[in-house]
């Protein structure tokens, strides 16, 4: 896996119970995968979510703890890619959240176009 982003988890991204708010692990789990996209792509134009999926917040995130952001590319269909995203403990290397998410590339119009690299599957 890559790394796309490290963040250090302050007091304002806890929730009640005084761990990382779901919220915002999602939205750091969606930028890494929206830069996976780009680093795998090499653009950022013509690109867009379209679907979250198995998205597990496997351990609670204390405060003061640096979560890095890593991404794969494991699926390549005519027009989308899968990026597999993974958030650990950038010291321990314990994993804390995961989830894939769909991106399609678009014309001009919105539509749908094929993004050119060709189909896999891991």
């Amino acid at each position: 896996m890559k790394t796309a982003t490290k963040r250090l988890v302050r007091p304002e991204f806890m929730n009640h119970h005084q761990t990382l708010f779901a919220g915002d692990i999602i939205k750091w789990m969606t930028e890494a995968g929206f830069i996976g996209v780009a680093e795998t792509l090499g653009r950022t134009d013509h690109v867009v979510l379209t679907a979250s999926t198995d998205i597990a917040i496997r351990k609670p995130v204390q405060g003061g703890t640096i979560i890095e952001m890593q991404y794969e590319a494991v699926h390549f269909g005519t027009t989308s890619i899968v990026i597999q995203v993974e958030g650990v403990n950038a010291l321990t290397h314990e994993k804390h959240c995961e989830g894939r998410f769909v991106f399609v590339t678009i014309d001009d119009a919105g539509k749908k176009t094929p993004h050119g690299l060709g189909t896999y599957n891991r």
